[in-house]
């Protein structure tokens, strides 16, 4: 059975199921982030970019900036996604001696 089809996490279980809903919410910020790390990076505002400022055609220009808005939205549909299940599967403890069948 997976861990997302049991109600109950074991403590191993549980802290595996921690560092994989952490590294999808980095993940998730990450590619939140992308567009305003490489405008840092290289210097171009994708939102309004100056073509005197670069050497590639403004279709792809905007083609790419585009295509990073849209990874804005993914970024951010990750983070809500892992956020909700960390608080669905994380709030159930482990399952009390007296619920554990003999």
């Amino acid at each position: 059975m997976s861990m997302l089809a049991s109600e109950e996490l074991d403590t191993q279980d549980r802290s595996k199921y921690i560092k994989v809903v952490v590294a999808a919410i980095l993940a998730g910020v990450f590619v939140f982030l992308a567009q305003d790390i490489l405008e840092w990076i290289l210097e171009v505002d994708f939102d309004n970019p100056d073509p005197s400022q670069i050497d590639v055609p403004q279709a792809i220009v905007d083609i790419f900036g585009r295509m990073i808005g849209f990874a804005r939205y993914v970024g951010g549909a990750i983070i809500v996604l892992g956020i909700i299940i960390a608080v669905i599967k994380l709030s159930f403890g482990p399952a009390p001696a007296s619920k554990i069948p003999q």
